[in-house]
């Protein structure tokens, strides 16, 4: 079939960035360094339209005492605040904030207003939450022009364009005046509150102090802070974010709207340190961790002002006398809990799913903050006022702690950050960690780090189907948006031996971030036997869960610098088989497509599908051509033949007891989930009749609790072809419980996680174009398998696990992990794999569609 291209809009080499392969050596001159300055970076709006960026949302709030500002371009000044009008919002006597004696949502924005009475202070609207309230950036420093906001721009930008060069320039007195940038984070778990309170109590004394000490602070840096991340979970007094998502653990993924408003000022400004404010942890805990620690930071760099940042923090906490704040050394003296200096293992920094150390991949120093004292629970009004009071001024401690560290050692830390992306243009490997004070602190195995080097480059071909040309633009685009530098080529090209096609995009992995561009492309390690715990998952991988082709160069060969131009956009184009046809074919194998015949389904159109899965569209231009505009997919032409036996589809009316995740990777493809149980269908609160599929990985469902009626109606509805997907140990239980196929499971330990390679039968219509990798958690796997139901999906027989965390992992070599069948008259499927896990692995999202269609 013809292959559709992905459209790219690309500048010229002049633009953004020059070749990446071309690490651009300082000149010797100083005078001549001002030459070097790169043009500031473009920012992408393709996955945030939320109104980030100047001038994108809102009105100028010009508050007294601002001076006026003169017109400047705003993409040449991404970094200069905006200060916008911030509006009142409905007072919700119900925001779970008020019973902890801490500010509710709606008194926000008065807050802020204040806070804007003085010329050091800004306010943004950098995106909404999921039920639409406003998240907010206050950025504090000492009034600047905008031809200084110029000159901090062009030297922020340097940083990354040309290390070398900015290195020169701080050696030459060239940064002295330049205002480092400071980030921190609040109330990214919502029922953690006391950041946000601390954060507006900081906000006051630098608004409105006239310390010489304040003052000082200002003119040396810029000081970020979101105010909350997930306003509706602070009024809820939920950990996650509407959508049911701990967000603190999406910032690799960055599917929810919160976290990727945040992710854009983390781009934006490029930190040198970054706080994340959490609750709760007896001693009040401030990292460092424990190991193992990310393979893809220079954690030698890192670790050098990260130890010596939280002592301070440990001392600002200390001297507040909340005694209930720290814990009790042997010798009588005080300590707060330091993990790569208290803890041997259980608190690692493995996996960038978290904000600090996402935020490392862009140079920050990122510590978590654990305040002390939990005030959920049945307490006094009292004693939960005196914890959050407690938390508060220990949150205030830390925060103060971190910016007279960085005050005090701003040139050091600037030092640093500069050498980290130095390392990155010139391609060196990592080193192990040598510094003195963290070799004599360290617990444990805290000190091991694991030394390597890095690819050359990663090669994305455009696509030579639908899948990979689809996955290649959404996973381009995704580095974009996370400030990676992707080039792609206008005409065809060799490297390392091998020639490719024109619209091959590259990466380059001699550039300043490359930790990140390893972590999102590269599939990981497998870390069983590097520490017996691990805080959360091990494993992750955009170039082998999202569908793309990703391509490692390992050998240092030069990039033909000539063939690639930057890209700054990129999405792929729908195409339409030329001629008149009768029908069209449609093969879903991307989220795409997924998303475009859900689409068609809910517009009214017919559909059938064939035996091997192709989707089966009307010869009608004006439906095709504007879905395939639309979601970039590709209609190709079916004969007769192709035709003849199809089935008809209608739209899956989905009924799920299932998690957060999974039902916001459902509705991302296009469903329309109703969460059910069978109280609610007892009660008459739902029928049966409502449902073609339900989608069950949670115990909320149970059929053996089902009334005598409704148990019947139960079975009726399955006698009808009703369809069953069942996922992981909850899934496999409701099989059970209303006695459908007829396998036996067995479960890997529960803490076990991470990428395996899988099997894929070639006459399943759920799993034959399924990815060669798959991911689990908890993993689950089917040791028999009885009469009449086919195994879909194994793991390999051998060297089946790439990546993660699974003892034992040896026991489930070569066995069935996705099964599939007929039982009572039903379509039933079950899922021993994660393909839905916390909406990251994109790329099995066909295999959970095409269940749920047969």
């Amino acid at each position: 079939m013809a292959v559709r291209r992905p459209l790219i809009a690309l500048l010229s080499a002049a633009l953004l960035f020059g070749p990446a392969s071309a690490a651009v050596a300082a000149p010797a001159d100083p005078e001549a360094l001002d030459a070097a300055i790169a043009s500031p970076r473009g920012q992408s709006d393709t996955e945030l339209p939320f109104g980030i960026g100047p001038g994108q949302r809102g009105r100028s709030a010009d508050a007294p005492g601002r001076q006026p500002s003169e017109p400047v371009a705003a993409a040449k000044l991404a970094g200069k605040p905006r200060n916008d009008v911030i509006a009142d919002v409905p007072v919700e006597l119900t925001d779970a904030s008020i019973a902890y004696n801490l500010i509710p949502y709606h008194g926000i924005p008065s807050a802020l207003r204040d806070l804007q009475r003085s010329n050091r202070i800004s306010v943004e609207v950098i995106g909404q939450s999921v039920l639409g309230r406003d998240l907010h950036l206050v950025v504090a420093t000492a009034p600047m022009s905008d031809a200084q906001w110029k000159t901090w721009q062009q030297l922020s930008d340097l940083r990354f364009s040309d290390p070398h060069a900015a290195q020169a320039k701080l050696a030459a007195g060239g940064y002295d005046n330049w205002r480092t940038p400071l980030f921190v984070n609040n109330n990214i778990h919502g029922n953690e509150w006391e950041g946000t309170d601390a954060s507006l109590q900081v906000l006051q004394e630098l608004a409105f102090s006239t310390d010489p000490t304040v003052v000082d602070m200002l003119n040396k840096h810029v000081l970020a802070f979101v105010v909350t991340n997930n306003p509706d979970g602070r009024v809820a007094a939920t950990r996650a974010n509407a959508n049911g998502f701990d967000m603190n653990r999406d910032y690799i993924t960055a599917s929810q709207p919160e976290v990727r408003a945040v992710r854009a000022q983390l781009v934006r400004y490029s930190p040198l340190t970054m706080l994340d404010i959490h609750g709760y942890v007896n001693c009040t805990l401030i990292e460092p961790t424990t190991g193992p620690h990310g393979d893809n930071y220079e954690y030698d760099l890192y670790i050098k002002h990260a130890l010596r940042n939280a002592l301070s923090m440990e001392q600002k906490v200390l001297a507040t006398g909340e005694t209930r704040a720290s814990c009790a050394n042997p010798d009588g003296s005080r300590r707060n809990d330091i993990p790569f200096r208290d803890r041997t293992q259980g608190w690692d920094d493995w996996p960038p799913i978290f904000t600090p150390m996402y935020s490392m991949y862009h140079g920050a120093i990122g510590h978590t903050i654990e305040v002390p004292l939990n005030p959920r629970g049945n307490l006094t009004v009292a004693e939960r006022h005196e914890r959050t009071r407690i938390n508060t001024a220990v949150a205030v401690a830390t925060i103060k702690g971190n910016f007279d560290y960085a005050t005090q050692n701003r040139a050091e830390l600037l030092t640093n950050q500069l050498e980290w992306f130095r390392r990155g243009v010139d391609g060196e490997s990592t080193r192990p960690i040598d510094d003195p004070l963290a070799i004599s602190l360290a617990r444990g195995d805290n000190i091991k780090t694991h030394v390597q080097g890095f690819a050359r480059a990663y090669v994305i071909p455009a696509g030579t189907d639908q899948r990979s040309a689809t996955a290649a633009a959404r996973l381009v685009q995704f580095m974009v948006d996370n400030d990676l530098k992707v080039q792609r080529a206008w005409r065809p090209f060799k490297l390392g031996g091998t020639h490719y096609e024109a619209g091959t995009y590259v990466v380059d992995m001699h550039q300043a971030k490359r930790g990140l561009a390893s972590a999102l492309l590269e599939v990981g390690r497998d870390v069983t036997n590097d520490f017996n715990a691990m805080y959360d998952i091990s494993a992750w991988s955009h170039g082998h869960l999202w569908g793309a082709t990703v391509q490692r160069v390992s050998e240092n060969v030069a990039l033909d610098a000539q063939a690639l131009r930057p890209v700054t956009e990129a999405r792929a184009t729908g195409a339409v088989a030329p001629g008149k046809q009768a029908n069209y074919g449609l093969i879903v194998d991307s989220v795409a497509g997924i998303q475009a015949v859900n689409r068609l389904l809910n517009d009214g159109v017919e559909l059938a599908r064939t035996a091997d899965g192709t989707f089966v569209v009307p010869g009608d231009l004006s439906v095709v051509r504007p879905i395939a505009e639309a979601y970039g997919v590709e209609f190709i032409r079916l004969t007769p033949p192709q035709v003849r036996g199809a089935t008809p589809v209608s739209k899956t009316r989905l009924g799920v007891a299932a998690n957060g995740g999974e039902i916001f990777a459902l509705q991302q493809m296009g469903f329309a989930p109703i969460s059910v149980t069978h109280t609610a269908f007892n009660n008459g609160t739902l029928s049966f009749a409502d449902f073609d599929a339900f989608f069950v990985s949670t115990t909320a469902f149970n059929p053996l609790s089902l009334n005598a009626t409704q148990l019947a109606a139960f079975d009726q509805w399955l006698a009808d072809g009703g369809t069953v997907v069942g996922r992981g140990a909850s899934g496999k239980q409701f099989n059970d419980r209303a006695g459908l196929l007829d396998v036996t499971i067995a479960a890997g330990r529960s803490d076990a996680n991470g990428i395996v390679k899988v099997e894929n039968n070639p006459a399943s219509p759920i799993t034959a174009t399924a990815l060669p990798t798959a991911f689990v958690d908890a993993p689950q796997y089917f040791t028999r398998v009885g009469d009449g139901v086919r195994v879909d999906q194994r793991l390999a027989a051998e060297g089946f696990f790439l990546a993660g965390h699974w003892g034992g992992q040896a026991a489930a070599a070569g066995q069935a992990v996705v099964v599939s069948g007929v039982a009572k008259g039903a379509n039933v499927t079950l899922f021993g794999t994660e393909p839905l896990f916390r909406a990251h692995p994109e790329g099995l999202y066909p295999q959970v569609a095409a269940a749920l269609w047969q």
